[in-house]
């Protein structure tokens, strides 16, 4: 485990990968001293998906917390994402206490919600990045991937009103370096 954080860590502040980000996290990362969200941007995250309610409503019941409040779970920070005033937030669960139903081996679930509560983008990565590009007015994101000794780094741009994905790239964990396209090794 401490060789995937010291990786992770490597692929974050590699200048190989990619510019400076302008925001970046990780599976690990203390959530300490973010900001709690709004119960309707907690409500309407797990209500998107009917598998991870039914998950968040089981691990509620196990831990006996309150039913229904889904604030608990998660935490935020203001994303800067557009040129422009509009506000985004990026949202994860907590990092203390653990909740299992947003976590992977070694990933975590995220989003990124709008001023008007929207979800604007839903994934799960080892770690994320706002990068310095952008596309259409919103800033690029990626998302890393890490298993086998590689990093697959996956940039996304905003097109048509959500992200989507533009290109891939291969980092080796050990030597840092890239490559173009995310295919196992032949």
């Amino acid at each position: 485990m401490m060789m995937k954080t010291v990786g992770l860590l490597m692929v974050l502040l590699s200048g190989a990968a990619l510019a400076q980000p302008i925001f970046a996290t990780y599976t690990e990362e203390q959530t300490t001293g973010w900001s709690a969200v709004s119960q309707t941007v907690a409500g309407m995250i797990v209500r998107s998906d009917a598998d991870l309610k039914a998950q968040a409503d089981e691990e509620m019941a196990e831990k006996n917390l309150r039913a229904g409040d889904y604030r608990q779970f998660f935490v935020s920070r203001k994303l800067p994402l557009s040129a422009g005033r509009k506000a985004f937030l990026f949202v994860r669960p907590k990092s203390s206490p653990y909740f299992r139903t947003f976590y992977g081996a070694h990933i975590f679930c995220h989003w990124i919600v709008d001023d008007r509560n929207n979800m604007l983008y839903a994934g799960s990565s080892d770690a994320f990045q706002v990068l310095g590009s952008s596309r259409n007015g919103m800033k690029d994101i990626q998302e890393a991937q890490c298993h086998g000794g590689k990093c697959y780094l996956v940039k996304l741009s905003f097109k048509a009103g959500k992200y989507q994905e533009t290109s891939c790239a291969t980092q080796d964990i050990d030597s840092g370096k890239v490559s173009q396209g995310c295919e196992p090794d032949k």
